[in-house]
């Protein structure tokens, strides 16, 4: 019979997938002038996408870099954005779904509660 302590974290991790859609991603581009650009890597059209960009510290704290509204965000389309720190956290958010990211040194991940996967190209 499994633990409690083993039901209690299997229950925290599947609820924090079910907040998170893992279907929705994104691609980022780094540009030698010091912007990113954040591709729509979707196979569908994005409708009123929010995507929010923060700096992330060294402390491990965030720091707000800015929000972009995209009434609709067609696949392989880029915006651009300014690369804030060294580290780059985005929130994607559309139709009720809400992806997290973070861009670090060439490497997309995708963040799963304070986990951090590596997406590969």
């Amino acid at each position: 019979m499994p633990s409690l302590r083993f039901c209690l974290a299997f229950v925290f991790v599947v609820g924090l997938m079910a907040c998170d859609s893992m279907e929705l991603t994104i691609a980022v581009n780094q540009r030698e002038d010091g912007w990113l650009e954040v591709v729509n890597s979707n196979d569908r059209v994005l409708e009123d996408a929010h995507l929010v960009i923060e700096a992330f510290e060294s402390e491990g704290t965030t720091r707000p870099c800015g929000d972009e509204d995209v009434p609709r965000w067609e696949p392989g389309q880029a915006i651009r954005v300014k690369a804030c720190a060294e580290k780059t956290r985005f929130t994607l958010t559309t139709d009720g779904e809400t992806a997290r990211f973070s861009y670090s040194n060439g490497q997309l991940y995708r963040r799963i509660g304070r986990k951090e996967v590596p997406i590969s190209r």
